[in-house]
């Protein structure tokens, strides 16, 4: 498991870059001469100083030389120049060891007011070479130069060796962690772009990627806590899980006799809990990178942002368990140094409880009941637990490396990656600016909402700040741009869904007329809108809300208002095939290995689907079949989406063109009878299945697809939704 120098230093320097000091070994180079180290750790600090003229005997055993006392003291400078010349080599120049000598000598050799007597040219001139230094011996107090014997020297060249290759390795596995967590997203998903054989290409998903590892249930959650990852996810997340186990516990060399640490268990406990703190600090960057809106490595691969949100979760506990791993080995230290009662009240050590309790906090209270039934509440609270976690961190290396030793790196690099999601979110709602919102109530069960003025792809949060006290509630709604003038045969309509199937929003846009007109102050009574009355008019969105409890409550009261409500769009996200490693063009478009498509909707998830409908409305002809099978409850918005769509909500089968719809009102789809009827039709020519609905139909739907895959069918899956 080797990481190239060239890259590893590069990646840290881009690191370090943001602020903070270097990471160890790339960028900053402690002892990076070991033999002066060695010298300098060998040397006693039992030194005579000034300042230990008042002090008790008591106070005098815990007494530590200040820095002053240190630059003025001969014994301890001569001693010093001494071993530097008897065990350095002679290739080492003269300016390398001054240098070491104004810079790093003692801690504070560099503060204001501190002065070192002599240089170390002029401290090798101070010791008497006719009567060469002997060891220390039974001495309490350096009055005197010393020498070091070899063995002496040997212990603690050793111990700085053994520092300085675990520290390095220390950063270089953080390194790798990081990078490979970013990197390997990419690189899988480049895979899809080789010229697969389309049948090997279905085959594999079906037996690798696209079923759950185990069972038939992937989107809804098992015993309600929790989703079991498909076999594509459940890969990577085998792949994270090795690649952190691994570094935990390589790279630990064994050198002997060591002077800091002669007990070895000691010394591995302790550099091993140095290096889970290292790893859960670069961890926690991958777990912000992977959790944020505007994820970058979504814009760089076709992986889903349910995707990067469920591994987003298992690297959040991979970090914590790190986090807690850390803190028990240096509690076992402490405990058994008996040096408890003085540790836990020094600042390092309680701002380390903070930032470890939050981190264990954030696991249990972000379990799916959690989310599903108080989804405001673990918002703000998850926000304020991963700050708490943060600030704890930092205030926790800050008061026991003092900004040295590149451990504060990680936390700039996450503050950053959250800082630039944030930032990208409030430009991504400056666009739009402040619009309004129109509600009609449509029956018992679903609202209208007509949001004029509003353009918008893939899919977008909408936040409404005077319906709730809860300013930063906001669901994702999937959509599709429209512009003014569109015709009924290109349909080109503004249609969009709640991508959270199991949230308590459901939702649909289109352009709208009617609401623009409210919002030039013409009030009509009653306005059927279709893409050709658009010509010439404002466009905008629509939303279908499905009611149930919070935000989606508190809308269907605001029903009726001419003056509507104020809203925030924040748009547009999603997988549109905008870059090159995405693909150009749209990922629903009929190709020559896969000329069929089949859609599948359950309710309001229709409204997700539209995109794969509007490439048959093309005036070109097709390579293959559409077939759209839809069940809904009630006829209303049946009628509503038709007659968006195609411009009149007779339901005639004639009025879709060139798709062969199936829709089902008052009962359920009978999902694997319909896929097996469409899929065992012509096995050979591939089909693309796209489905959106409920999470029950979308797992049934996933696992019956996979069968008939194993089976001969060539078949792609087209998923839609984000389940939190």
């Amino acid at each position: 498991m080797r990481l190239s120098p060239s890259l590893a230093t590069a990646a840290a320097l881009l690191v370090s870059s943001a602020q903070g000091s270097p990471l160890l070994g790339y960028g900053s180079y402690n002892y990076d001469t070991p033999c002066f180290y060695a010298c300098n750790n060998a040397i006693p600090t039992s030194l005579n100083c000034p300042e230990y003229a008042e002090l008790s005997e008591e106070e005098l055993a815990f007494a530590y030389p200040s820095a002053t006392c240190f630059g003025n003291d001969t014994a301890y400078l001569t001693s010093i120049a001494w071993c530097i010349k008897e065990h350095c080599h002679e290739s080492i120049k003269v300016w390398e060891v001054e240098k070491f000598w104004a810079e790093d000598l003692f801690y504070g050799s560099t503060e204001p007011g501190v002065v070192i007597r002599y240089t170390y040219s002029e401290a090798i001139e101070e010791v008497d070479t006719k009567n060469p230094p002997q060891p220390m011996g039974t001495d309490l107090v350096l009055n005197r130069t010393i020498s070091l014997t070899d063995d002496e020297y040997i212990a603690y060249l050793n111990s700085i060796m053994s520092f300085k290759i675990t520290s390095k390795n220390e950063s270089k596995f953080s390194l790798l962690v990081f990078i490979g967590g970013a990197v390997a997203p990419v690189a899988l998903s480049l895979l899809r772009l080789l010229p697969w054989p389309v049948k090997l290409r279905s085959k594999f998903y079906a037996y690798f990627i696209d079923p759950p590892v185990f069972g038939k249930s992937h989107n809804v959650p098992v015993l309600g806590l929790a989703m079991v990852p498909t076999r594509g996810q459940a890969i990577f997340i085998i792949y994270i899980i090795l690649i952190n186990c691994a570094v935990s516990f390589v790279g630990f060399p064994t050198y002997t006799p060591n002077a800091w640490y002669p007990d070895r268990s000691y010394e591995l406990i302790r550099y091993m809990g140095n290096r889970f703190g290292m790893l859960s600090f670069a961890n926690i960057s991958l777990t912000i990178l992977y959790g944020g809106r505007n994820n970058m490595l979504m814009w760089l691969t076709n992986w889903s942002h349910s995707t990067f949100l469920l591994l987003h979760r298992w690297i959040a506990f991979i970090c914590t368990m790190q986090a807690c791993l850390h803190s028990a080995m240096w509690l076992h230290l402490v405990v058994e140094g008996n040096t408890y009662a003085e540790t836990y009240i020094l600042p390092y050590w309680y701002w380390g409880i903070v930032g470890t309790l939050a981190l264990s906090f954030l696991i249990p209270f972000s379990i799916m009941p959690i989310r599903q039934h108080i989804y405001e509440i673990f918002l703000i609270g998850h926000i304020a637990l991963a700050i708490t976690a943060i600030v704890g961190s930092w205030y926790h290396i800050l008061a026991l490396y003092e900004g040295r030793n590149g451990f504060d790196v990680w936390l700039f690099v996450a503050m950053a990656i959250w800082a630039f999601d944030r930032l990208l979110r409030i430009v991504r709602i400056s666009k739009h600016g402040i619009k309004r919102a129109y509600i009609t109530k449509v029956d018992d069960e679903y609202i209208r909402i007509d949001i004029p003025g509003v353009e918008c792809s893939g899919y977008c949060y909408s936040y409404y700040p005077t319906v709730s006290w809860r300013l930063w509630e906001n669901h994702p709604f999937s959509t599709i741009g429209v512009t003014p003038g569109q015709s009924t045969v290109s349909a080109e309509s503004l249609v969009s869904s709640n991508s959270n199937s199991n949230s308590d929003t459901e939702i649909s846009s289109v352009a709208v007329d009617a609401a623009a007109r409210k919002e030039a102050g013409i009030v009509a009574a009653k306005t059927t809108t279709t893409i050709a009355s658009l010509r010439g008019k404002k466009a905008g969105i629509t939303m279908f809300v499905r009611v149930h409890k919070g935000l989606t409550k508190l809308l269907a009261s605001k029903a009726g208002l001419e003056a509507g409500v104020p809203v925030l769009i924040e748009s547009s996200y999603g997988h549109e095939g905008k870059t090159s490693l995405q693909g150009n063009e749209s990922k629903y478009n009929a190709t020559i290995d896969y000329p069929n498509t089949l859609v599948i909707a359950g309710g309001v998830g229709v409204t997700a689907v539209i995109p794969a409908l509007k490439n048959s409305l093309s005036i070109y002809e097709p390579l293959g079949t559409t077939k759209f099978y839809w069940g809904i409850r009630n006829r209303g918005l049946v009628d509503a989406v038709e007659g968006m769509l195609l411009g009149q909500g007779d339901g005639k089968k004639g009025n879709w063109g060139r798709i062969e719809p199936h829709i089902t009102v008052g009962s359920r789809l009978n999902v694997r009878e319909i896929l097996e009827k469409e899929l065992s039709k012509d096995a050979s020519a591939g089909t693309t299945v796209v489905v959106c609905g409920p999470l029950p139909m979308l797992d049934e739907v996933r696992y019956t697809v996979a069968a008939m895959a194993r089976h001969g069918a060539v078949v792609r899956l087209m998923e839609e939704a984000v389940v939190w």
